[in-house]
């Protein structure tokens, strides 16, 4: 461990980091998505979809267990071998590339309709990926820190839609059961993909204070997220009902505006700089995962040299940003590579787990011999 971890996460700042991981653009486009699946089961469907980040919070216990001070990365190519450990490495640090790029393509996309129109997408982008890269910088003892704030003010921002329950109407969650299993499972491939992000406690738990305690911990972070994402799509669905949260882009800014507060005149564009903290934060920590991943594949000591020499690498990432500008050409291109990233993920940590079994069972016999 390298100077700057020397200090280790606690566990709030495990479960805010976390949090962090996985809230992100999906904070405000998922209700539209599983509505046009599980109309108003919708929630339901959410529900479900946590299975994902739960059966990787139950691996992550048995691979703290086994190997607590060594991440997924190193524990690849220990496993792997060095040649194909790496390149699977290279695929698993390649969806943090992409989760940069489609964030704050993301980003764009929401402030150039609704916040921003007169700047230019590369200013957006820009200002956006500069604040990441410096927090970023600055440590992972201090990303947790910013993650503890952030977390507040998602959960602050998102309570806020509490209002939507003046105007809108039970009727339109009505009838609880209106889809049959088929659409409700079709809602839950869709959710699990909003909960990417809950693979980087592979990265992080050897950084914890409590490593016997990561586990529960992310646990913890995926019942937050799993409250945040079902009580959003259940506000939607409650103030525009499902056919009219099916068709806009983003349904939760729709429901921002009923929230009539007196001297503000745009409660939207205060939800809008909330969120936006939320989004600053996902890409500090995405871009913190990606140098950290080249570290490892490279054996280099310090992150901190990654990160900034990472810095020349940010072009491309913008580049691609821009090129996925447009939120129906970001969702299309995620629609297809998202679930490749979420099976590959389940395999390659299932295979890691697996082998870590079968090794330890092999020593245990050997032992006993």
């Amino acid at each position: 461990m390298n100077k700057e971890d020397k200090n280790l996460l606690s566990d709030s700042e495990v479960i805010a980091v976390l949090v962090g991981y996985i809230i992100g653009v999906g904070f405000l486009i998922l209700p539209s998505i599983v509505a046009k699946e599980a109309k108003q089961s919708g929630w339901i469907s959410v529900i479900i979809g946590a299975l994902y980040p739960l059966y990787l919070s139950s691996l992550c216990i048995y691979y703290c267990n086994s190997h607590p001070n060594e991440n997924i990365l190193i524990l690849s190519k220990k496993y792997l071998g060095k040649y194909l450990g790496n390149i699977c490495n290279l695929v698993f640090l390649a969806q943090y590339v992409l989760y940069i790029a489609q964030i704050a393509a993301g980003l764009n996309n929401v402030y150039a309709i609704y916040a921003t129109p007169f700047l230019k997408p590369l200013k957006i982008l820009l200002a956006a990926v500069a604040l990441a890269t410096y927090a970023s910088i600055k440590g992972l003892k201090v990303i947790g820190r910013v993650n503890k704030i952030v977390l507040f003010l998602t959960v602050t921002s998102s309570l806020s839609l509490i209002t939507a329950l003046l105007r809108g109407s039970y009727l339109n969650l009505t009838p609880l059961l209106s889809v049959g299993g088929n659409e409700i499972f079709k809602g839950t491939l869709e959710s699990i993909y909003t909960y990417g992000g809950i693979e980087a406690v592979f990265l992080l738990y050897p950084f914890a204070k409590n490593k016997n305690k990561v586990g529960a911990l992310a646990f913890k972070a995926t019942y937050i997220c799993v409250f945040l994402y079902v009580w959003n799509v259940v506000m939607c669905f409650y103030f525009l009902g499902y056919r009219v949260t099916a068709k806009a882009l983003w349904p939760v800014l729709l429901v921002t505006e009923s929230i009539n507060l007196p001297i503000i005149n745009s409660t939207r564009f205060i939800f809008l700089l909330l969120w936006t903290t939320t989004i600053f934060n996902v890409l500090a920590n995405e871009y913190y995962a990606v140098a950290f991943s080249i570290q490892e594949i490279l054996n280099m000591k310090s992150s901190n040299v990654v990160r900034k020499k990472f810095v020349f690498g940010l072009p491309i990432i913008i580049y691609f940003a821009l090129e996925l500008d447009g939120p129906i050409i970001r969702r299309s291109f995620l629609g297809k590579v998202i679930p490749k990233i979420t099976l590959f993920n389940i395999i390659f940590i299932t295979v890691i787990a697996i082998l870590i079994f079968v090794n330890n069972k092999q020593e245990k016999k050997s032992v006993g011999e």
